[in-house]
């Protein structure tokens, strides 16, 4: 559908643009690019406050200058980042890697690279899914 625009949800990791050793090259939006550079934006979301994630490894994770939630202002609020701004900003960001939270924090990473927007969501909250029956 070259004439169309159209949204296609993945998880973070699935989506991440650029290929890593420890991906093996399986991530739908870094093959997506390869076949289609350049028309792609690709924006990963991620919950700060959740039931998991203790107030203490929180705290712990936004005084760490190589984590993400550093460069934000509170930990309590939505934030919004838009990574081609960012790095146009403030070039020094274009190589920086964090530990972050966009399903790749077991591995530091350029998720400026990754995703051109970073989504941070305050408060989130665990899926509740109805019984079936």
């Amino acid at each position: 559908m070259p004439e169309k625009k159209f949204i296609v949800w993945l998880a973070n990791a699935h989506m991440a643009k650029y290929e890593y050793d420890f991906m093996k090259g399986q991530t739908m939006g870094g093959q997506f690019v390869n076949l289609n550079p350049n028309i792609s934006y690709h924006i990963a979301i991620s919950s700060i406050n959740m039931p998991y994630r203790t107030g203490k490894r929180i705290k712990r994770w936004s005084n760490d200058q190589e984590n993400l939630l550093n460069l934000l202002p509170s930990t309590e609020k939505n934030y919004f980042i838009d990574s081609k701004q960012l790095i146009t900003d403030h070039p020094d960001y274009a190589d920086k890697k964090y530990d972050g939270m966009f399903n790749l924090e077991e591995n530091k990473t350029n998720c400026f690279k990754h995703f051109d927007a970073l989504v941070f969501v305050g408060k989130g909250e665990k899926v509740k899914y109805p019984e079936v029956k």
